[in-house]
């Protein structure tokens, strides 16, 4: 009986939507992004010899090896011995390589005479990088993914879950408030011409405090301007932010590529959030200077990058646009109080984790219910 005749109901099997984006093409897409990052700071850092004797830049490359190496690896392995657990080796290798790019390479001013053998600097920095992408592939990837949906962000959960016992020496750096004398963000920030001494309460520029801590070893006679360090380069902290404008550039390019696929309003909402919690803290605090406590809240390496490669992970992230929007902004907040009030400049790290864990609230109000129901 031909179509034409037929009275019988022809049903095709599932999906019946189909798109030319699949996961494993987003995948792609986000690695060689987050790949063009990696390679940019590996470059651009290789000109850096920490006091260990290891170049900054080769650091970068056998670190990313190590996490990209050991990430797809063991996604393999797991994948052949348990049966229902699916191998997704682009995945694996995107995890990689947010591993090494959140993960905090040198220190300010690369000064000679610190004690080797610190987490970031080679040759012990890769024994981290290698139990970071371990834990977190088994602990954050496979076996929270049991529960039906990861809860938190693989890699920040996994960095931050190694690190907790080094805090001292990783997460909130002595340098920072010892060699460098961080000023304090919860007080005025002093105008760049101010030549007081570099500590307290804001009682020095701390725009001084920036350069000083990303400046090149080899530029500190003749510094850079803190517009250039934070938006341009910077020779310490997570890998990923070495360059804040190619985290940009990688980023809007993948936003373009696979527009309807990833959580941009994470990322728009969170910047615009945190610039203007910046400029709300400048005036009521009084700084002298607007301008360097926003380019620090934005433009440094654990914010920018988190903003665009992080914070916009699909699985631990809300579904929805205006809960997106929401996680943007609260995230921002966080980051924001974290930094100012703990002394932690990486609070966003900390504030993620916080904000994947509100994500099932967020997604209860921000989706409706259907009509009727």
């Amino acid at each position: 009986m031909s179509n034409e005749t037929s009275t019988e109901l022809v049903v095709q099997p599932a999906p019946h939507i189909t798109t030319s984006m699949s996961k494993n093409r987003l995948m792609q897409y986000t690695f060689f992004a987050i790949l063009a990052v990696t390679i940019v700071s590996a470059a651009t850092w290789s000109s850096v010899i920490t006091p260990s004797g290891w170049n900054l830049g080769v650091t970068v490359a056998v670190g990313a090896l190590i996490a990209v190496g050991i990430a797809v690896l063991v996604d393999l392995l797991i994948g052949k011995v348990a049966s229902d657990s699916e191998v997704n080796t682009w995945s694996a290798a995107v995890f990689g390589l947010i591993v090494i790019n959140c993960f905090s390479l040198g220190f300010p001013g690369m000064a000679i005479g610190m004690v080797n053998d610190l987490p970031v600097e080679a040759p012990f920095a890769f024994y981290y990088i290698a139990l970071i992408s371990l834990v977190g592939v088994v602990l954050f990837k496979k076996v929270m993914s049991l529960a039906g949906r990861k809860l938190v962000n693989p890699a920040a959960a996994a960095k931050f879950l190694v690190l907790l016992p080094t805090t001292a020496v990783t997460l909130l750096t002595p340098w920072h408030g010892e060699s460098l004398m961080a000023p304090s963000l919860a007080g005025p920030i002093g105008n760049p011409s101010d030549l007081l001494p570099i500590g307290g309460n804001g009682l020095a520029s701390f725009g001084s405090y920036l350069q000083g801590c990303y400046a090149a070893p080899d530029m500190m006679t003749n510094l850079p301007s803190i517009e250039s360090l934070m938006i341009v380069l910077k020779y310490h902290g997570w890998v990923g932010g070495a360059s804040s404008i190619a985290v940009i550039v990688a980023g809007i390019a993948l936003f373009v590529l696979a527009r309807k696929y990833i959580k941009w309003k994470i990322t728009v909402s969170y910047i615009v959030a945190i610039a203007v919690m910046s400029l709300i803290f400048s005036f009521a605090f009084g700084d002298g200077d607007l301008i360097t406590r926003l380019l620090f809240t934005v433009f440094m390496g654990s914010s920018i990058f988190l903003a665009f490669f992080m914070a916009t992970d699909p699985a631990t992230t809300p579904y929805n646009g205006l809960g997106q929007i929401i996680f943007g902004v609260g995230l921002a907040v966080i980051t924001i109080l974290i930094q100012t009030f703990m002394g932690f400049f990486g609070g966003s790290l900390l504030a993620l984790l916080i904000m994947n864990l509100a994500v099932p609230l967020i997604d209860r109000i921000s989706i409706h219910k259907p009509f009727g129901r």
